[in-house]
């Protein structure tokens, strides 16, 4: 429980050497060969001790509970999650009213992917065995934590304490739930699970993350350096604590200080995906350490099961890679969030659509900005989309393929409010003139665009000057000097830069 292998591991090996040649004994040496990765040494202790604690060709429960515990430890990467199940079924025929056998059978079937509703079915039969079980319950609560379900987890875990009022796990879980959202509240579950614990660092660590979710940063961090000096000095996650206080109190130096010693030093299993998160957090102030903030993303990304946070990482090291300009890197990502987005938004539509065409993935644009015209066809963004993407594919204006999705998008302008859009109907308008009158010749073509920038401002220098340009030129029969390609001046005081939709569905 002190994370102490090594004593634990001296512990057993002492044993045996004196002659304890216990079956639970080995099996607690496999479980530190589990630990330190050793599947196969520790499968051989397990089935010794199985055919050494077997009578009558019956195999005892109680070793094969211990042996699924083994197993049921440390991270998805540890253990054998297989064997520990096949031993926990032969234990539950043995022992049907042993909770605690079908509560490390669920955590081994969590670490199977895509086993969650068989967990599911293992920690209600625990709760079966035992209907006050608190830690069947607790478990129940962290698959739909895990989900995101906060109706159905908070309902778990607030039964876990009820079924067991000193279980202190379940307080600890609602702490963290209230802590960002009822500080008042959170302090009550804090109270309540530092009386159900003995007085540790953990309790001293607590009360350090209560005051920084207060707002109280600078007793938060009081708090840390005090536990710092004595003797939590070496508690994992102080300089999390720290990296969080001082990022919150300006000091932007000694947060990185921080962030990054306790990445770089810490136990993996003691790294949670939100520190990874507060490392971009705080990188992403540092010019030119943009790689190392999308890196910490990545991790977070790894380490993160909840699936509307892990769009958000996606989403979040994207926007790092427009800022940076690599289209292709930004492109990438929004495709993995997309395609694991089961109710995309208005914005996540859009936002693939426009990476998908400065990535010059023209056909992909086209999808997404003609399945957002078809959703949404009251809002600009599509048809708007579409105009932009057959004007990149266009890239010289050689061809004049782009001149149609203009012009759809200026007539669903003018259809709609012609008005509120007149800034980018000249925008458009300015467009066609050039394809009309420099590309295709087609100079009476080029007056009717010009017209239509009269038709929505009819004091337009740019319209009136171009059209008595080219209606001389056509009289006279001869080429015109080239019309500019610049768009042409929207009227004052108006701009003619175009914003991304707002979402309509928060993820």
């Amino acid at each position: 429980k002190n994370n102490d292998i090594p004593g634990a591991r001296a512990l057993y090996q002492k044993a045996l050497n004196e002659g304890v040649n216990d079956p639970i004994v080995w099996v607690g040496m496999g479980h530190i060969e589990t630990l330190e990765g050793k599947k196969d040494a520790a499968r051989q202790r397990f089935e010794a001790a199985i055919t050494a604690s077997t009578k009558k060709k019956k195999a005892d429960p109680e070793i094969l509970n211990a042996i699924g515990r083994a197993n049921a430890d440390g991270d998805t990467k540890t253990g054998d999650p297989v064997y520990a199940i096949e031993k926990l079924k032969t234990a539950a025929e043995l022992a049907p009213n042993n909770p605690d056998i079908f509560i490390n059978m669920g955590i081994n079937y969590l670490k199977m992917s895509d086993r969650g509703g068989d967990a599911y079915e293992a920690f209600t039969n625990a709760i079966k065995a035992d209907p006050k079980n608190a830690r069947a319950r607790y478990r129940l609560g962290r698959i739909f934590l895990s989900q995101g379900n906060s109706e159905r987890f908070l309902s778990y875990f607030n039964d876990a304490v009820a079924s067991d009022p000193a279980f202190a796990p379940g307080y600890l879980e609602l702490y963290s739930y209230y802590a960002n959202r009822d500080v008042n509240k959170a302090k009550e579950y804090l109270d309540k699970f530092v009386e159900n614990t003995d007085k540790d660092c953990n309790n001293d660590f607590f009360y350090a993350d209560y005051l920084f979710r207060a707002g109280k940063y600078q007793e938060s961090l009081d708090k840390a350096k005090a536990m710092e000096a004595g003797a939590c000095a070496t508690y994992p996650r102080l300089k999390v604590l720290k990296a969080y206080d001082y990022n919150r109190l300006g000091d932007s130096a000694q947060a990185r200080s921080n962030i990054e010693t306790f990445l770089s030093t810490a136990n993996p299993k003691d790294i949670q995906s939100d520190d990874y998160e507060l490392g971009y957090q705080v990188m992403k102030s540092f010019p030119g350490s943009e790689k190392t903030a999308i890196s910490y993303l990545e991790k977070a990304l790894e380490l993160d099961t909840v699936r509307a946070t892990r769009f958000k990482y996606m989403d979040t090291i994207a926007s790092v890679y427009r800022k940076l300009g690599n289209w292709e890197e930004r492109l990438k990502w929004l495709r993995l969030s997309f395609a694991t987005n089961p109710n995309p938004s208005n914005l996540d539509i859009y936002n693939l659509g426009d990476a998908a065409a400065n990535a010059g993935q023209y056909t992909l644009a086209d999808s997404m900005f003609t399945a957002y015209q078809t959703k949404y066809p009251d809002q600009v963004y599509g048809i708007q989309g579409l105009a932009r993407t057959a004007v990149l594919r266009d890239k010289d204006t050689t061809a004049g393929t782009a001149v149609p999705a203009v012009m759809n998008y200026i007539n669903w302008m003018v259809s709609k409010d012609k008005e509120r859009y007149k800034n980018q109907i000249i925008t458009q308008y300015g467009y066609l003139v050039y394809v009309h009158a420099n590309v295709q010749k087609d100079y009476a073509a080029a007056l009717k665009d010009l017209e239509g920038i009269l038709a929505v401002d009819p004091t337009n220098s740019y319209a009136l000057q171009t059209s008595e340009v080219i209606k001389k030129v056509m009289n006279r029969g001869t080429a015109p000097k080239a019309a500019p390609k610049t768009t042409p001046k929207a009227p004052a005081g108006k701009t003619t830069t175009t914003t991304k939709p707002n979402t309509t569905t928060k993820k």
